[in-house]
């Protein structure tokens, strides 16, 4: 499987059909100035998740309703969020600046 797919710990319903695999697409220029950044960064360079913004990510980019993520237990909806996110933050390591000794 792709390193985009989830596989549910519990299925849900998407469009009248049980799923019990999500697959997401990357992310464009609509995605993000529709949905907004999902990730807000602290002055350390640290980042937190904003589990709504992923929620919008989860149903765009997995082409559910957002009724269907709403219905994601809490170990899914995480694990969609940890695949969606590195879509944001992959290259980032190599952005900050160095430490210097």
């Amino acid at each position: 499987m792709s390193d985009n797919t989830v596989t549910l710990k519990k299925p849900i319903k998407a469009h009248g059909e049980e799923v019990t695999i999500l697959t997401f697409r990357e992310p464009n220029g609509d995605d993000i100035m529709t949905c907004g950044y999902p990730l807000q960064m602290s002055g350390d360079g640290s980042f937190t998740p904003l589990a709504n913004v992923c929620g919008k990510y989860i149903s765009r980019l997995g082409g559910i309703p957002a009724s269907s993520v709403k219905a994601l237990g809490a170990p899914d909806f995480q694990a969609c969020m940890m695949t969606i996110i590195p879509f944001f933050t992959d290259g980032l390591a190599d952005q900050a600046p160095a430490n210097e000794d």
